[in-house]
């Protein structure tokens, strides 16, 4: 194996440990909020905030992240990003109160904020487009490999010494993936010339994408799509415990089956999109958002705890079809220089969905008496939505170009 290979291969273990965490960071609270919310004596409405500030500051990260990881490389931001998200994991334990909960997560999220598009200027930088779908799937696998390791992990720990030690391990977790960059990988060519580095440039890219149809519809699709995956991974521990009667250790073994399913399921979407083509686009999107709503559907109509299991695992099976879809479309379908800028404005719509939905499903369950059918019809209505737009979704022939040259060495 050559030293370009060798390079590859390091570059995705170390982003893929990277996502494994981030998203273990991230579904923590899930958990986490269940003893928080006794302790600090939280409302449902309460909750749903806590729930969904990371995703506020988040998904405002994704613009101008990917406009610094399109200008400054991919390797500065992604470890930037770590420490930073790593330091304000392990503080969250530290939280005394519902508003200091509240803003320690809304600056998690801003440390996190610039990762996911940066990680797609990594892959830009150092893969052909016809190795990224299945590259970018890999990558985008790990928010279920995160979250089943995750579930367990905190599950486990907060059984065994509460809610507070549980932020430092995963603070520590991070920390040492932050080195791992540091000291693993060499810094790379940059794969386009410098630019102005001035306002009027970010803007005139942004404008550029903004005017693209391909942007928008991708973007309403992820969002709809993530207010039932977002929404759905914020209460099912609530759920579970609250109407279903199962303790917390259980609920992270029953969490860890439907996102391990999903972690196979999401490669072989992306083999799928590199071998059968990107024109599956459209159909593959449109599917997985309806089956989404379909098996959602009968999740909540059964009183059954294994087809519960079931249906929800088939729900978030289903919704590898539009997740590792939407994340190939800028790899694909756009300039290398703006792949950065790209994702982050697609994946803006997907992260406020992370806020909005919590929030809406926490009135909606205090609404409801602590009943979860309005909430869980909300998500319902939301796929729905997406397999309406993946239907109208036309994308351009894409163009499987070779690497940049400055790359082609070892």
């Amino acid at each position: 194996m050559g030293s370009r290979n060798w390079r590859k291969v390091a570059l995705i273990a170390v982003i893929f440990v990277a996502w494994v965490v981030a998203y273990a960071d991230r579904i923590v609270m899930s958990t986490a909020v269940i003893p928080i919310a006794q302790e600090f004596r939280l409302n449902d409405q309460e909750r749903g905030y806590v729930l969904g500030a990371f995703y506020f500051t988040y998904a405002f990260m994704q613009l101008g992240g990917g406009w610094l990881a399109d200008r400054h490389g991919a390797k500065r931001v992604l470890t930037a990003c770590i420490v930073m998200w790593s330091v304000f994991t392990a503080l969250t334990g530290m939280s005394w109160s519902f508003t200091s909960l509240l803003v320690i997560r809304l600056l998690f999220g801003i440390g996190e904020g610039g990762f996911a598009p940066a990680n797609a200027v990594a892959i830009a930088e150092n893969f052909e487009k016809r190795e990224r779908g299945r590259v970018q799937s890999l990558m985008s696998s790990t928010v279920f490999l995160g979250n089943a390791a995750g579930s367990i992990f905190v599950a486990t720990v907060i059984a065994a010494y509460g809610w507070r030690w549980t932020f430092p391990a995963l603070g520590v977790c991070g920390v040492m993936v932050a080195a791992a960059f540091v000291f693993m990988l060499e810094p790379r060519e940059r794969m386009h010339v410098e630019r102005d580095s001035s306002g009027t440039q970010k803007r005139a890219q942004y404008m550029q994408l903004l005017r693209n149809p391909l942007t928008w519809r991708v973007g309403l699709i992820w969002f709809c799509s993530s207010t039932l995956f977002l929404g759905l991974q914020s209460w099912m521990p609530s759920y579970l415990l609250k109407l279903r009667g199962i303790d917390i250790q259980h609920i992270g073994v029953a969490s860890m089956i439907p996102y391990i399913v999903a972690f196979f399921g999401t490669n072989a979407v992306g083999h799928v999109i590199d071998k059968a083509g990107a024109q599956r686009s459209r159909p593959l999107m449109a599917c997985g958002a309806l089956l989404c709503a379909l098996f959602l559907t009968l999740m909540m109509t059964t009183s059954s705890l294994p087809l519960l299991v079931l249906y929800w695992t088939l729900c978030i099976g289903a919704f590898t079809m539009v997740y590792a879809t939407v994340f190939t479309v800028p790899l694909k379908y756009f300039p290398n220089e703006h792949v950065g800028s790209a994702t982050g404005l697609i994946n803006f719509g997907g992260q406020m969905a992370g806020f909005i939905a919590p929030v809406i499903m926490g009135h909606l369950i205090g609404a409801f008496n602590g009943s979860y059918v309005g909430a869980f019809l909300y998500l319902v209505l939301s796929a729905a939505i997406a397999s309406a737009i993946a239907c109208t979704l036309k994308t351009p022939r894409a163009n499987e170009e070779r690497a940049p040259a400055a790359l082609a060495n070892p």
